[in-house]
């Protein structure tokens, strides 16, 4: 059926009713995926009412708000020229493809195939809530919190455009950029009531899509050629846990919710009618021939990881096993993304559980979601159970709180060169994920502001093996925002997930010469590949640095007086401490020499990282050349008394 029909059909017309909105208009071209280009979910925004027009009297803006259906859902984002050496600073990374809220709803999971011009998948999702409407008194629209008579799914929501549902994958075309609807997600012929979908992974091997189905707790393939279902959906509560002799927790439709039922609540997430956590599976990925994914999701206790063969007719087996138990420290948070590194890490993404605000702002709640990276045991290794250690290495996310920021996405990327630029030939050699609030922390406020704004929601990217360390935030980074506003200061969970186009590392596939694209990020699939070579040195700086201790007898406090020799353009410099219990006091501070007062114990060595910039281009707000270097220095034994 035609796209220009289909928005005649008469199905839930009054939701596609919202005054004030235009049609956007979607580039003719396509949507172009390169090597290194990410693909990333979002919220769609929401759109408020025209403040210059009267109220009914007992409506609130937020009333009158409703979802976007004009903006994206899903962007494609050039990560390939940042122009210069990551530093911590906001990258404004193009966005070369939107796909739009009217067209799919809101999506979380992403996945792309291995065609010549790769496919997008898309899946619906609830985890930037499930808002309700009806019609009121004058038939218009109106917001409804509760379900009754009448309530129907908000435009932009699922993808009315293309009579989408709670379990509708969509497609676009990798050749024409084409927004089609791809598959439903059903059970026994029965529709997704409103949980939706987790994630996706691609399933190179058998040409085929897998997906986790929130509301079911089952996971189902479909062929990537058709769209059919080639057979029953896996069932984890039955058949996995069967498989290692635990009770089974079999899927009850009588738990089915009913948005014509005032027992549903879009404020209330319990009442939406999620898998119990038991049965509840959420992040994908294929690796060595079989599918690893997240369970006990949502539980009091913390998430599983489990795996199971893929049969070489693309069916899964009933060989489950137990990989890993994550710890519920500091929450029981589940795993939204999986992926696997060449070199055969396991990385794990969290997302906080969902919110559901009224007002948009909150679709987590505050926690600390953590980025984990599993590794398998060798021969010294003392004794555990399973294959993999059991204490996995954590990532540091944002700057804000405890740099635990996730927003539950991840992919492994490729490296860049000394200029900025990315270098293809540089296998993964960057970790991306999805985070919340990134670039805001008021204690780094003077070092974070000269590299841009601090309300950061979208990607964050740092070097694959730059694991967190109990008191250093991300500061080799770059950061990408999804809309580029800036504005949202109370958003939480605005990010879903994130995949990148990459050509398999030197080995990954046995026998291929082709070296066909795959997914960096939830897919993969075939035996560990030997491990890269190593890592290229780090950039030299480009200026040159020498300083001596002075006393400040008005302060009673060492200052390091920093002079810089380099270009001519040099002429401020910011200073961040990489050496706990030292402190310095961050910048801009002019040259020279550069007066930088450090406070910690007398005769601690302390490593600070120096930033070289023009101060003028900072202040223009636009990304600039910042030269880095690190400064050893010990601070004197001696007193440096206060003179009076």
């Amino acid at each position: 059926m035609s796209r220009s029909i289909s928005r005649l059909l008469p199905l839930l017309l009054f939701c596609q009713l919202l005054p004030g909105q235009l049609d956007a208009q979607q580039p003719s071209r396509p949507p172009i995926l390169g090597l290194g280009d990410a693909v990333v979910t979002g919220f769609s925004e929401s759109i408020a009412p025209d403040p210059g027009k009267q109220r009914p009297a007992n409506k609130s803006a937020i009333d009158l708000t409703f979802i976007n259906p004009d903006a994206p859902s899903a962007r494609v984002v050039n990560l390939g020229r940042p122009g210069y050496d990551w530093d911590g600073r906001l990258f404004q990374a193009p966005k070369t493809f939107d796909v739009f809220a009217k067209e799919t709803g809101q999506l979380f999971g992403v996945a792309l195939d291995d065609a010549s011009a790769p496919n997008i998948y898309l899946a619906a999702t609830s985890a930037f809530g499930l808002n309700l409407v009806g019609r009121g008194a004058d038939g218009l629209p109106e917001r409804r919190k509760a379900g009754g008579p009448g309530t129907g799914w908000m435009k932009g929501q699922f993808g009315l455009d293309l009579q989408g549902d709670p379990g509708s994958i969509y497609k676009v075309d990798g050749s024409t950029g084409a927004v089609t609807l791809f598959a439903k997600v059903m059970l026994d012929g029965v529709p997704n009531p409103g949980p939706a979908l987790g994630n996706l992974t691609y399933d190179a091997a058998h040409k085929q899509l897998l997906v986790s189905d929130l509301y079911t707790g089952m996971i189902h393939r479909f062929a990537v050629a058709d769209g059919s279902e080639p057979g029953a959906p896996y069932d984890h509560g039955v058949t996995g846990r069967g498989a290692v002799r635990l009770p089974p927790m079999p899927f009850n439709p009588a738990n089915r919710p009913n948005i014509a039922s005032n027992k549903f609540n879009a404020e209330n997430p319990d009442s939406w009618g999620f898998a119990p956590p038991e049965r509840r599976v959420w992040g994908l990925a294929v690796q060595a021939g079989r599918l690893f994914y997240s369970a006990r999701n949502g539980a009091t206790e913390g998430p599983q990881i489990w795996s199971v063969g893929i049969a070489q007719d693309g069916s899964l087996a009933s060989d489950a096993r137990l990989e890993v138990e994550v710890a519920a420290q500091p929450g029981p948070y589940p795993v939204s993304d999986i992926a696997f590194s060449q070199r055969g890490a396991m990385i794990l993404a969290q997302r906080a559980p969902i919110a559901a605000s009224y007002d948009y702002s909150a679709f987590a709640k505050p926690g600390e979601p953590r980025l984990l990276r599993y590794w398998l045991k060798d021969a010294s290794d003392p004794p555990s159970p399973g294959l993999w250690k059991p204490t996995p290495e954590e990532y540091p996310v944002g700057f804000a709180g405890t740099y635990r920021n996730t927003n539950g996405g991840v992919a492994l990327g490729y490296g860049y060169r000394q200029d900025g630029t990315i270098d293809t030939a540089s296998c993964e050699a960057s970790l991306w994920t999805t985070g919340q609030n990134l670039r805001n922390n008021p204690a780094l406020r003077s070092q974070l502001e000269p590299g841009g704004p601090l309300l950061v929601n979208g990607l964050q990217g740092i070097p694959p093996d730059m694991m967190r360390r109990a008191d250093e935030p991300p500061a080799i980074s770059y950061f990408v925002d999804y809309d580029d506003k800036f504005d949202d200061a109370r958003a939480s969970g605005h990010i879903g997930s994130v995949r990148i186009l990459a050509r398999p590392c030197a080995g990954m596939v046995a026998g291929n010469t082709s070296s066909p694209p795959y997914v960096s990020g939830g897919g993969g699939g075939g035996p560990p590949p030997p491990p890269p070579p190593p890592p290229p040195p780090p950039p030299k700086a480009c200026f040159a640095t020498n300083g001596t201790f002075e006393c400040d007898p008005k302060t009673g406090q060492w200052v390091y007086k920093l002079t810089v020799s380099g270009p001519g353009w040099i002429n401020t410099v910011s200073a961040t401490s990489l050496t706990p219990g030292v402190s310095v006091p961050g910048g801009p501070i002019p040259l020279n020499p550069a007066n930088i007062p450090l406070t910690g114990a007398p005769g601690t060595t302390a490593v600070i990282e120096i930033c070289a910039f023009d101060a003028t281009a900072a202040a223009s707000g636009k990304p600039y050349d910042c030269c880095r270097t690190k400064v050893t220095v010990t601070i004197p034994r001696q007193a440096c008394g206060i003179r009076k």
